[in-house]
């Protein structure tokens, strides 16, 4: 079994904002975001993403608990996508795909910086053959995941606006 270094570090509450440029390089979209890390024994992930748009709009995405397999990928799969991420030298990569969406894919290389309290993330989006562009984000890590309230956990159901579809997809 993969000894697991990287994803650890990446427990507890990120927040930060999504910067979506197309493949001209214009701006189409951008977003804050406060991200709900765990580590469940039993080699498990949890994470919970919430998002806020400047006209009010929120959406809080349960990725629901994922299992990380012999080789130490951690395999998503839910109603909305499909994929895995691998530690890959310093970098947390993730490859996955919206169900909703036949045909597209996105790239995510994620990296730590600093004390490990900053980190950086680039999703690149296709469709088929062709590209859509890159999604910036810059998140600060403002609590470990000792410091996560147990009761956001508990009313996380009556919080998720999971969907087959949802804004940061598009």
């Amino acid at each position: 079994m993969v000894e697991l270094k990287l994803f650890p570090k990446h427990t507890g509450v990120w927040e930060g904002i999504y910067t979506r440029i197309d493949s001209d390089g214009k701006l189409m979209d951008k977003w804050k975001s406060r991200l709900t890390i765990r580590m469940l024994p039993g080699r498990r992930y949890h994470q919970v993403n919430e998002y806020e748009w400047e006209d009010g709009f929120t959406e809080c995405l349960d990725f629901g608990i994922c299992n990380f397999n012999e080789q130490g990928e951690l395999i998503f799969e839910n109603p909305r996508l499909t994929g895995k991420a691998v530690e890959v030298g310093r970098s947390v990569v993730l490859i996955w795909e919206y169900k909703h969406s036949p045909g597209s894919v996105l790239f995510e290389q994620i990296d730590l910086i600093g004390n490990e309290d900053h980190r950086i993330r680039v999703w690149k989006w296709a469709d088929n053959d062709t590209f859509n562009g890159i999604t910036m984000i810059e998140e600060r890590k403002v609590k470990t995941e000792d410091e996560i309230d147990p009761q956001f956990w508990e009313d996380l159901p009556n919080r998720r606006t999971n969907g087959q579809a949802s804004r940061s997809d598009s």
